[in-house]
């Protein structure tokens, strides 16, 4: 692994058996890449030129979003506020799943994700939401709450599973759109 730029931005490149380029911005804003044996580092250097507008504009995000504290009184007293703020969205959603289609998440649960804003596992009806969405607006835990219940339906994110999302919640893609800026 070495460390490489490419115009005025910094990045560390690994190398492996893989067959696409991967773009990692890290927490701390550092960048990381990784890429095929086969793929020249020129050819990477100019990748990552390429998409420096879109680091950059992810880095600023970052920067921007809320800190999560470390673990403790602190993080427990957010994981508590967060449960109950997430249950009052999602309560009359899981009485309308269990009415409507017979289906109910067995345990709602809340940690820190690094990559996703909530995931269901259909084996143990499981639905975990990230922390980071307590700091969203409502509209945007409404969306990740219906979209995940869909997943207790529809596992993978199949024409079904967006028919179910867009009937349940028609203006869903606007909430998507808040969580991607």
């Amino acid at each position: 692994m070495g460390t490489l730029r490419a115009g005025d931005l910094v990045f560390t490149l690994s190398r492996s058996v893989r067959k696409s380029v991967g773009l990692t911005i890290r927490k701390d804003g550092s960048v990381h890449v990784r890429a095929p044996f086969w793929l020249p580092v020129q050819e990477v250097i100019r990748m990552v030129s390429g998409k420096s507008s879109w680091v950059r504009s992810k880095q600023q995000t970052m920067k921007n979003q809320q800190v999560i504290p470390a673990p403790g009184p602190e993080l427990n007293r957010i994981k508590k506020q967060a449960l109950l703020k997430f249950r009052m969205i999602a309560s009359p959603w899981e009485e309308h799943f269990r009415v409507r289609y017979g289906v109910a998440p067995k345990k709602w649960t809340v940690r820190e994700m690094n990559t996703r804003w909530g995931s269901c596992s259909t084996a143990t009806g499981r639905i975990t939401l990230n922390l980071r969405l307590y700091y969203k607006p409502d509209a945007c835990i409404e969306y990740i709450v219906v979209h995940e219940l869909c997943h207790l339906i529809h596992p993978n994110h199949g024409k079904d599973f967006y028919t179910l999302l867009e009937r349940e919640l028609p203006d869903w893609k606007t909430s998507r759109k808040q969580l991607k800026a």
